[in-house]
């Protein structure tokens, strides 16, 4: 987090929002060249509308991924990679997937996998063994302590996201925060192809 991210999730942030354009351009302006708000020179990130708007989804997903980790790893002992990685399981047939399946799904530190894989299957939430159909490929199962556990968390997680998401925004804008979440993501899917 810089130094500045309170600086650029204030009023100045908010109110941008609720003006045309032409008005958060003259803003913008107005905090690079005058005197008004000293700490506005210290964002390096740029004052564009789309500068601004990246400055925040950054710092809000990581501020909200912070917030949900810790309280995921206080009442059950998982992080969120922990998580996600359950989640796929839990989700898929038999409660089980190849490891590159797995690893294709993850969210968050697929390249960690294998590693992770190994912690859960310690603490007997997951078991691992060799595909059926290609004895090299490992595959990856949710235990049945692993459900237990998992059915727990997601409990918690739901109440995490109630409390800390769901205030913030209508369903109208909830339905226009999917649709830009989904356009960037075909955006760096693109990139990758590119």
């Amino acid at each position: 987090m810089t130094a500045g991210h309170s600086d650029t999730t204030g009023d100045a942030g908010d109110a941008s929002g609720l003006r045309a354009p032409e008005e958060a351009t003259a803003e913008a302006v107005e905090s690079t060249a005058g005197t008004e708000d000293p700490r506005s020179r210290q964002d390096l990130t740029g004052f564009s509308p789309k500068a601004r708007a990246w400055r925040s989804f950054f710092e809000t997903s990581a501020i909200i991924s912070d917030r949900m980790e810790k309280r995921l790893h206080t009442s059950t002992g998982l992080r969120l990679s922990d998580y996600n990685l359950m989640l796929l399981l839990a989700e898929a047939e038999d409660h089980q997937l190849r490891m590159g399946e797995l690893a294709e799904g993850m969210v968050f530190s697929p390249s960690r996998l294998s590693y992770q894989v190994k912690s859960l299957q310690k603490r007997g939430l997951i078991d691992r063994f060799a595909d059926a159909e290609d004895r090299r490929g490992m595959t990856a199962q949710l235990t049945a302590e692993g459900h237990r556990v998992f059915e727990q968390a997601s409990r918690l997680h739901a109440t995490h996201i109630k409390q800390l998401f769901h205030p913030a925004l209508d369903d109208a804008e909830a339905d226009t925060l999917r649709q830009i979440c989904e356009q960037i993501k075909d955006t760096v899917a693109a990139a990758d192809r590119a």
